[in-house]
């Protein structure tokens, strides 16, 4: 069985479930569903990552279709399909304020809003996730069943990435409002009880490689000459070899390579965590100067970052450092405490105008009306 928490509470949550086990949270997030029309105008506009998976586990027919697609483009009429929309979050105001709810855990941690509209039977299959999910149902029900990940294998068969041999240890019902949080690796199969919609909440962190990308990327860039890997002495009888000392020196270059201060450790881990997977804003039009934003600031207005921008935070009390859309902004750690609590702007920014440019630069700042 699944433990439930109800009502949700959050100190309880992270002590006994977060990263640990799954649980099912009855009535946490009652959300009103997109519109399907909407769904697919918001990824023709925004052209937002889509798939549409038709078939179903009995029938072991599965089919993936990446997008983009038109609302005719859609199966309308049949069952056992289902259409996946990623991102949502950063167009559509209802997924942004959906985010609000799990900022209890590190900004920069908070991936993306996925809506999954499913006809009857809709699915995309056994699966297992690498990252944190939770599954909120905002229309119709949905039938899940989950098993603990160890000892699946991967079924080659399909182009999406499905368990094999599947069989379930448990199984629940979802309803409106409900939410069901999975740890990452654990085994879950959802299928459409009629007409219904998901919201799944992705929480990810990146891998080593991933980390180690970015600095190589910094390093490359940086003004340091770098040493390189001398040759010694060379045998011209064996001129193609590389010799044991040249492979202990090219270990010792690379652990040169990774050797910092803890500051400069800040600074990259900053840069990188708010801004990696970063959803492009380009298509949010930005004040057009400092002027106009301080304007707005002095008229007594919040400005909102945009549900895009991603921040993280290093260090405490003097030596706090914020970091958003992989910029560092300069400001006091009242500041810093303050846009995390509420990712909005006051008149008190108008003292740090660097920050402001910051900010701009960093494309991290919400459309307005005028």
């Amino acid at each position: 069985m699944i433990a439930r928490l109800e009502p949700f509470d959050q100190a309880r949550f992270l002590a006994e479930f977060w990263q640990r086990k799954p649980c099912f949270i009855p009535g946490w997030l009652p959300v009103r569903p997109c519109p399907l029309s909407t769904l697919m105008t918001l990824i023709d506009e925004h052209e937002l990552p889509a798939r549409l998976v038709r078939g179903s586990q009995a029938a072991g027919d599965w089919q993936l279709e990446h997008g983009p697609f038109q609302f005719d483009d859609l199966p309308h009429g049949d069952s056992d399909w289902t259409v996946l929309v990623q991102e949502i979050d950063k167009v559509y105001p209802p997924a942004a304020e959906l985010m609000q709810a799990f900022r209890f855990l590190p900004d920069w941690c908070l991936d993306d809003v996925m809506v999954s509209w499913a006809a009857d039977g809709g699915s995309v299959g056994p699966h297992l996730d690498a990252y944190d999910v939770f599954l909120v149902q905002t229309e119709g029900r949905r039938r899940w069943q989950l098993a603990e990940g160890q000892g699946f294998e991967a079924d080659t068969r399909f182009e999406l990435a499905l368990l094999k041999d599947w069989h379930a240890q448990t199984e629940l019902l979802a309803k409106p409002g409900d939410v069901l949080y999975l740890p990452a690796g654990y085994a879950h199969h959802g299928v459409a009880d009629g007409p219904c919609q998901t919201w799944s909440v992705g929480i990810r962190t990146p891998s080593g490689p991933e980390f180690l990308m970015s600095l190589v990327e910094q390093l490359a860039n940086s003004a340091r000459r770098w040493p390189r890997l001398s040759l010694g002495a060379i045998k011209a009888e064996h001129g193609a070899r590389i010799s044991p000392a040249q492979l202990a020196e090219l270990r010792q270059l690379m652990s040169d390579c990774l050797a910092m201060d803890d500051q400069a450790l800040e600074q990259l881990a900053g840069s990188f965590l708010s801004s990696w997977r970063l959803w492009p804003a380009n298509d949010t039009a930005e004040p057009e100067d400092n002027d106009e934003l301080r304007q707005r600031l002095a008229g007594d207005s919040a400005v909102r970052l945009h549900p895009a921008s991603r921040l993280a935070v290093t260090g405490s009390g003097d030596h706090t450092r914020l970091f958003v859309n992989g910029h560092e902004i300069p400001c006091s750690p009242e500041l810093t405490n303050s846009l995390t609590q509420a990712r909005a702007l006051d008149e008190r920014w108008l003292g740090y105008p660097v920050a402001l440019e910051a900010l701009l630069e960093a494309e991290a700042l919400e459309l307005w009306s005028d």
